[in-house]
């Protein structure tokens, strides 16, 4: 089994590729995280593979993963550079932002993401 680190990278070469197939095969048949598109929630991985593939087709987001460590819990703690434009290249936001993920059988179960950065 991948280490959970190597879980979060994965994911986010996926991210990097726009790939919302590939990202979505990296989360556990019951995950949940919060809808940041929409309003609601994002459960199991049809609605992951959705919601990066609406991601992609409507913003151009740049997420750089700088740093991941494993939490003492076990979850594993990313601190991003995210940027994000429209489509005709404006820029929307930029900012470093943390997202913790929960991993669970090997797969991501959750993330929830805050404007701090790690402690």
């Amino acid at each position: 089994m991948a280490d959970a680190r190597d879980i979060v990278v994965r994911l986010h070469e996926a991210i990097g590729r726009r790939d919302a197939d590939a990202a979505a095969c990296l989360f556990h048949p019951q995950a949940r995280f919060r809808n940041y598109l929409d309003e609601g929630e994002v459960i199991g991985r049809n609605d992951v593979r959705a919601f990066y593939r609406k991601l992609f087709e409507t913003l151009a987001p740049n997420i750089d993963l700088i740093s991941v460590r494993t939490l003492a819990d076990g979850r594993v703690q990313a601190e991003l550079q995210v940027s994000v434009h429209d489509r005709s290249g404006r820029l929307w936001s930029d900012s470093r932002v943390t997202a913790t993920y929960a991993i669970r059988d090997g797969l991501v179960e959750s993330v929830d993401l805050g404007p701090d950065r790690p402690a």
